[in-house]
């Protein structure tokens, strides 16, 4: 029984894996740290004028109101980046993207070097906690340096992954369910009350995100408006931790700080969402600071950064471990009057060139004027045009001059071009894929911020349709988004994310030949990397061309082994071939760079079950579980296992939780089969 089920479900098995510091001072001084407790909120996708304290009468956000009225707003605050991932980097280091090694979402790890928030609250004493809200901000990344619990499981999703891009996320309210439970077990130890152990809490809300979905009542009262129902939801939760402050009165003893991580387009300048452009819609956001010392009802008009967050939590601690910090307190604007000295700040967007073969974009904001360097750069004066509607560029060439000085201080100078790496790992991590084959580990992925590829301006119509057909795809229009995308295979041809959308339509058409043959066209056309490869092999394994699978899936492993995932498939294909040995290389490739990747354990337990070795295989599926308790086919083979050794009802037991696990999409190929043999196993 085991056996014919195991042949049959590890066919599919590839296919369920494929959905979709600053170095710390060394110093000994002893410092009088204030004791007084850090929360950090950060909202996602999230603009000042749908906040009703900022004027707005779209949303209803009284919670976040009540925060500003009884605290700062800043009218003028700018993020570095207008994306997730890089952006919080900037936020959790008080470091340009730069300095901290995140340039994109994705790809990117935080720097070994530098440190976080919570690395240096954490060595004064501090408990620290994170709970995040989307999969961009997984620990993998490395923004879980310091943080004493960092909850960024996304086993309760709000929405199913549809569309590279649209990341596995938990609803608002289960954030603060989360953050309310951990802020009662550190109440009855005695943190974050008065005289006792002090908190740092970051709380991260992704829900206002595209595509915008929100709950009920919202749904109802914000229909015209979803992406204001989605920010009126976020704001009732956030209200739910406010209030437990309130109620357990450490609210005066808290310092509280809100910070968006970029806007929204919402149709602006032709851009819907964000990531493409550095105009005001996706680079100013809403920042409030409330809290011991902090005036109420206080509005500061004068520009400051997301970098400046960290400086000023560490000087309101009174910690002076911030001398490599790129930002600066803004605290001095309370407690003193003045002004920040830095009047400038820089931003950049590698977005286009990573995503979509376009010019990385970069630019600075100072005072009144605004420059962004592109292949046709742009000039705007902001007090006169708000809404960066007039380049001013050929008027004021000595002013675009002095801006220009400013980006390349950060940027670095443009004559010398620097080739990025992604996915950095460490020595030992790479000498021990070396030994396992790897043999480019130590090549550079390159990246080249030349500004040779088109100006986004000029791809603005390319741009609707990519995310028009994003919409599309988020809710099963495969067949209607298919001619909206074949032109641009003329019109854009270099543009990867065509070729990987196109091709994502039809393998969910079932037509994976023509899938197949975007791949291989995308490769043609200069997408001559990992990520394509892997997409290859995933779509060979689908129609049974097992061989072309594991070769491409090899060369994406030679281009890049940092892809965890494709490592996943390659080694279960080879489990597929009946070439253990090779599936076994791939599988310590895996574990080589995460010791408790589940995934990993799983594929060690499918390995150790094709020998035969039941008790093996049976501890690395349960270690599998353990480290990841939501790993859906961990407990399919755990019940596979189980039924085949003689245990009926632990095998029922398995694939009831693998059924309460499983992807209604990922899994739907798997779930009858299981159903099945669960029926069987009950008569």
């Amino acid at each position: 029984m085991y056996r014919r089920r195991f042949i049959v479900l590890l066919a599919l098995v590839v296919l369920c894996l494929t959905a979709c510091s600053q170095k710390k001072s060394e110093t000994s001084e002893k410092v009088s740290v204030r004791q007084a407790n850090v929360l950090l909120i950060t909202l996602d996708t999230t603009r000042p004028d749908y906040l009703s304290c900022y004027g707005s009468k779209a949303a209803q956000t009284p919670n976040l109101d009540g925060l500003a009225a009884r605290g700062a707003r800043f009218t003028q605050a700018v993020v570095q980046v207008p994306l997730t991932l890089p952006s919080h980097a900037c936020i959790l280091t008080g470091t340009y993207p730069q300095t901290n090694g995140i340039r994109d979402n994705g790809g990117f790890q935080l720097d070994p070097n530098v440190a976080t928030i919570a690395d240096l609250v954490g060595k004064h004493g501090f408990e620290t906690a994170a709970f995040v809200g989307a999969a961009i901000l997984n620990r993998r990344y490395g923004l879980n340096r310091g943080f004493g619990t960092y909850a960024d499981d996304m086993h309760e999703t709000k929405r199913v992954e549809k569309l590279p891009g649209i990341m596995a996320e938990i609803p608002a309210e289960e954030v603060s369910g989360r953050a309310l439970d951990w802020l009662e077990a550190a109440e009855n130890k005695g943190i974050g009350q008065a005289g006792q152990k002090p908190f740092f809490l970051w709380l991260h809300y992704y829900d206002p995100h595209f595509p915008y979905d929100p709950p009920e009542p919202f749904r109802t009262r914000f229909r015209s408006n979803p992406y204001a129902g989605e920010l009126a939801y976020t704001d009732a939760q956030i209200g739910r931790v406010l209030e437990w402050l309130r109620a357990k009165k450490i609210e005066d003893q808290t310092l509280i700080m809100v910070i968006g991580d970029h806007g929204e387009s919402l149709g602006e300048h032709g851009e819907y969402t964000h990531g493409v452009f550095l105009y005001d819609s996706t680079v100013r956001v809403p920042l409030i600071i409330a809290g011991p010392g902090i005036p109420k009802g206080h509005k500061v008009d004068q520009q400051v950064r997301s970098i400046d967050l960290v400086p000023t939590v560490l000087d309101f601690l009174s910690i002076s471990d911030h001398s490599r910090s790129q930002g600066e307190s803004l605290l001095p604007l309370f407690t003193s009057g003045h002004s920040v000295r830095t009047t400038y700040s820089y931003m950049e967007t590698l977005y286009p060139r990573t995503s979509m073969a376009w010019s990385e974009l970069r630019g600075v904001r100072a005072g009144d004027w605004k420059l962004i360097v592109a292949p046709k750069s742009e000039l705007y004066q902001l007090a006169s045009d708000p809404q960066e509607g007039r380049n001013v560029i050929d008027q004021h060439a000595a002013e675009t001059d002095r801006l220009k000085k400013r980006v390349w201080e950060v940027a670095g100078d443009p004559k010398q071009i620097r080739p990025l790496q992604s996915s950095p790992m460490d020595d030992q991590t790479r000498k021990e894929l070396e030994s396992l084959g790897y043999v480019n580990v130590s090549r550079k992925q390159e990246i080249r911020l030349d500004m040779s590829g088109p100006d986004p301006k000029d791809r603005v119509a390319v741009l609707q349709i990519m995310e028009k057909t994003a919409e599309m795809i988020n809710t099963d229009q495969y067949a209607a988004a298919v001619p909206l995308l074949r032109p641009l295979l003329v019109s854009d041809p270099q543009n990867p994310m065509v070729y990987t959308r196109l091709g994502l339509c039809y393998e969910r058409l079932g037509q994976y030949a023509k899938a197949i043959d975007v791949r291989h066209a995308a490769i043609e056309k200069g997408a001559d990397n990992s990520e394509t490869h892997a997409e290859l092999g995933e779509l060979y394994v689908r129609v049974g061309r097992l061989d072309e699978a594991v070769a491409a899936m090899n060369r994406a492993a030679q281009m890049n082994p940092a892809n965890l995932q494709n490592l996943t498939n390659l080694a279960t294909a080879y489990l597929q071939l009946g070439r253990q040995a090779d599936a076994e290389r791939h599988i310590h490739g895996i574990l080589a760079q995460n010791s408790k990747s589940a995934e990993g354990h799983n594929l060690l337990g499918l390995l150790e079950v094709s020998r035969g070795r039941g008790e093996q295989a049976r501890a690395n599926f349960e270690m599998a579980i353990q480290n990841d308790p939501n790993l859906a086919e961990a407990y399919l083979n755990l019940g596979l296992l189980a039924e085949n050794t003689g245990n009926p009802g632990k095998a029922a037991s398995c694939y009831e939780q693998f059924l309460q696990k499983a992807s209604p999409d990922k899994h739907r190929e798997v779930i009858p089969k299981v159903r099945e043999a669960l029926a069987e196993l009950r008569r």
